[in-house]
């Protein structure tokens, strides 16, 4: 793929849009969350709350009118936040990659606790009261 399809400008209003979704995987994040741990593989909360972060950091950069890289590295999405516009939490976030890949499909040497989920929980839902405040929601 050439760099410039590597990243898409997308119009300002999209924003709104990507932000109500990140609301959604944030809202299935916590029902997993409420599950029993031995009903529910863990990860896949800690999966939602990475792509409710994905998409919050993906709507400040649209609502800024800079194109959005097409992966989903959060420090790719996280290196191009205007300085005006810094996230809650910023680099401490990309603990999360490992959950949008290689930990969707391996079990990982450590198992996350309901504290380690709790965390999580609360940097996603600062993230997305982060976006909805800059991409006027």
């Amino acid at each position: 793929m050439t760099p410039s399809k590597q990243e898409r400008l997308y119009e300002k209003k999209y924003a709104a849009e990507l932000v109500r979704i990140a609301i959604g995987d944030f809202k299935c994040a916590q029902v997993l969350a409420a599950a029993s741990p031995e009903d529910i593989r863990v990860e896949n909360a800690f999966y939602l709350c990475h792509q409710a972060i994905e998409k919050s950091l993906q709507a400040v950069l649209v609502a800024n009118e800079i194109a959005v890289p097409l992966v989903h590295d959060l420090g790719s999405l996280l290196s191009r936040i205007p300085k005006h516009c810094e996230p809650p939490y910023g680099y401490e976030l990309l603990d999360l990659n490992q959950y949008a890949a290689i930990r969707r499909y391996e079990e990982g040497y450590w198992e996350p606790s309901p504290a380690d989920l709790a965390v999580v929980l609360q940097k996603t839902e600062a993230m997305l009261k982060w976006a909805s405040s800059l991409s006027n929601i």
